[in-house]
């Protein structure tokens, strides 16, 4: 190993660990990458390092390579897609069309998840994928709610088919995008994939999908909900209750006053200034503007503020109250920029959207005090709001509303929207347009028709994701330059040199799986698709079906609720455990290993 390829794997090694315990946003540490990639071959650019064999300057992508990442295809096209997405979800289409499909599924578990398989599979094809899942979660939870179905059931195979659903286009997820960039680059490849290229092979994997549901997966799947979730109805919530100089509670206990047989509150502590009482919360004299955290339904929460001797907080401060003329809902965060671990009151939901935060999901709250509480994506709120901004909320892509509200979406709208978005595809499959050129067509097209605003057009757009695309692409090209890829890729083949090219297949996906769930599915792409590529090239195999293991494997790996965004929202609904994942996901992750990799081995000549 020389110098120079130690140099990329120390960086690789450093952003594998803070990708993977997240001691940085998973954007910072990509930007991190960035400036270091960059930085080498300035900061190590000298005649003592060369007199001695090491160049570091031709091992490192240039200034203007580094900076690529930021101007790539790739980066550009999901970027796009982003805002297209946007445009879609803002329209109300696949909000209208969910509403129409699952109401012919009924009662019928396996009609129910044949019709989720077709809805948010399809879809996730097209739009981001993400946004397919933010769209279904209160539509199937209200089918869960009628069917009497554990909400379990029916929320994992909303994420997993949405993965699938990914593997079915070019623009299906940013993986595959940026898949395509990479092999662009390669003069082994030298080409884009084509919108369509590989869509057998995603029907192919959906349809296992599907089948696993009906079958082995319909039985592995939950018996029952971690805790109840009907609807936001039964839902509980951690709330504060402020004690008001005249409550009639202070100076007696609340296991006196039976506080929490009156309010049907369950306490969970007593705050007083610096002090706080867990288990002597019920018998501790009650004293003025003493906070009480509780855990309570939305019935008992309404009843509390407007029947019962305590303030209801909002907004977690010790003056804001609940008011009564306001509509409680539950809402399910999913703005990974916005809520980033930042507080309520920095995220201020008044200014933002018109609603008062007025309590957390029971299983998401840590802290002494709610104001002090954290909020991240995934996790599940009760607001305060009126129905008119509650209108606007339905439209804001920040949050999920999981309860059922008539729509207002303007019709026309959805047709241009769903206009555009085809646009974009046909002319990239039947014309020689690349896709980034035809989808930058569509969002200049969204805009000028009044599908998406311009402040709505930017927060569409994840832009953890663009920065991490613009972060990994530069030290992919450190490994290709470096020969970094290569070496690894000949201690590999050491092992692997008689092996049939159906098991080599076999071990690129269960790397690229487990990989997946230690760092992001792109950045496992980044790093081992070159490998594949000079894999390919030391045994004489063809490096397209090499690279395509690679790009299944990183956007279908379901072990864990923190290995893909769409597991870790639903995960955040708090019905669905741990290892709920890896008990449902294992047994799907190795029979769609064997069947994409015997597809990629009949479908495309392995040979060069």
């Amino acid at each position: 190993m020389t110098v120079e390829i130690a140099a990329v794997f120390f960086i690789v090694g450093c952003a594998l660990y803070l990708f993977a315990t997240e001691k940085l946003p998973v954007d910072v540490t990509a930007l991190a990458i960035l400036v270091t990639v960059m930085a080498v071959p300035i900061l190590f650019h000298s005649d003592w390092l060369l007199e001695r064999g090491v160049d570091l300057e031709s091992a490192f992508p240039s200034v203007s390579e580094s900076l690529s990442g930021l101007s790539s295809t790739a980066t550009v096209t999901v970027l796009c897609m982003f805002i297209l997405s946007g445009g879609i979800q803002r329209s109300g289409l696949i909000h209208v069309l969910g509403k129409r499909l699952f109401p012919l599924v009924g009662n019928s578990e396996i009609r129910q998840i044949i019709g989720i398989g077709i809805m948010v599979g399809l879809f996730s094809g097209f739009i981001n994928n993400t946004a397919a899942v933010a769209i279904a979660i209160p539509l199937v939870l209200d089918m869960a709610r009628r069917s009497n179905l554990p909400a379990a059931r029916v929320l994992m195979p909303v994420s997993f088919f949405a993965m699938l659903g990914g593997t079915l286009t070019l623009i299906g997820t940013s993986t595959n995008i940026l898949a395509s960039a990479i092999l662009a680059e390669d003069p082994r490849v030298g080409r884009e994939l084509n919108m369509f290229e590989f869509a057998h092979l995603g029907l192919i994997v959906l349809g296992v999908g599907v089948l696993y549901f009906l079958t082995i997966g319909r039985w592995l799947l939950p018996s029952s909900d971690a805790r109840p979730l009907h609807h936001g109805e039964e839902e509980s919530f951690v709330i504060e209750l402020s004690v008001p100089a005249d409550s009639p509670l202070i100076g007696k206990t609340l296991q006196e006053a039976k506080f929490e047989a009156h309010a049907g509150a369950e306490v969970m502590k007593l705050t007083r200034g610096e002090q706080t009482w867990i288990k002597r919360a019920r018998t501790t004299p009650i004293e003025s503007r003493d906070v009480i955290m509780a855990s309570a339904t939305v019935r008992q929460i309404m009843d509390l503020i407007k029947e019962y001797h305590v303030d209801v907080l909002s907004d977690f401060g010790d003056t804001r109250k609940a008011r009564r003329d306001g509509q409680l809902v539950p809402i399910l965060l999913r703005n990974r920029e916005l809520f980033n671990g930042r507080t309520a009151r920095a995220v201020d939901f008044w200014k933002r959207y018109q609603a008062r935060l007025i309590g957390l999901s029971t299983n998401a709250v840590r802290s002494r005090r709610l104001a002090s509480e954290k909020l991240h994506v995934g996790e599940v709120a009760l607001i305060e709001i009126s129905q008119k901004a509650l209108q606007r909320l339905n439209r804001n892509s920040d949050v999920v509303v999981l309860d059922e509200y008539e729509d207002d979406f303007n019709r026309k709208r959805m047709i241009i929207a769903a206009g555009i978005v085809a646009g974009v595809v046909l002319l990239a499959t039947l014309t020689p347009m690349p896709i980034v050129l035809t989808a930058i067509a569509g969002v200049i097209a969204m805009v000028a028709t009044g599908c998406i605003s311009k402040r709505d057009m930017y927060a569409d757009v994840s832009w953890d994701v663009i920065f991490l695309l613009a972060g990994v692409i530069p030290l992919g090209i450190a490994m290709a330059k470096s020969g970094a890829a290569d070496w690894l890729a000949s201690l590999m083949v050491v092992h692997v040199a008689d092996w049939h090219p159906v098991f080599i297949l076999l071990g690129l996906y269960a790397i690229t799986t487990l990989l997946t769930e230690i760092v992001s599915n792109n950045a496992s792409a980044v790093i081992l698709i070159p490998v594949a590529l000079s894999v390919a090239e030391l045994l004489g195999l063809s490096p397209l079906p090499l690279a395509l293991a690679v790009m299944f494997a990183a956007s279908t790996s379901f072990l864990s609720p923190v290995g893909y965004q769409t597991n870790t929202m639903i995960y955040g609904t708090g019905v669905l455990r741990f290892t709920d994942f890896i008990r449902v996901g294992g047994p799907l992750n190795i029979i769609l290993m064997i069947v994409t990799c015997l597809g990629l081995y009949w479908l495309w000549p392995m040979n060069v």
